[in-house]
């Protein structure tokens, strides 16, 4: 996935189904997809899937971070051995 960050202009450009998509960043919402355990975007045009350094980027630069932070349930909890 190949995602630009332009500061001077507050604006992230993504490529999405082989389109350019520019979003401004104060309005970018960073999700989690459970299923595929990754940071997405999620916009008109479709959901892009993005890294977490590309993430952290993002919300750095004023986009929301809605994400969750998701656990492997391996059946031992706190104090369980």
């Amino acid at each position: 996935m190949t995602v630009s960050i332009d500061l001077d202009r507050d604006l992230c450009t993504l490529e999405l189904n082989g389109r350019l998509i520019e979003l401004p960043i104060h309005q970018i919402v960073v999700n989690t997809d459970e299923d595929l355990r990754a940071s997405v975007i999620r916009c008109v045009d479709g959901n892009a899937v993005i890294s977490e350094d590309q993430a952290q980027m993002l919300i750095g630069a004023g986009a929301k971070d809605d994400r969750k932070h998701l656990f492997v349930d391996g059946g031992d909890g706190p104090g369980e051995h």
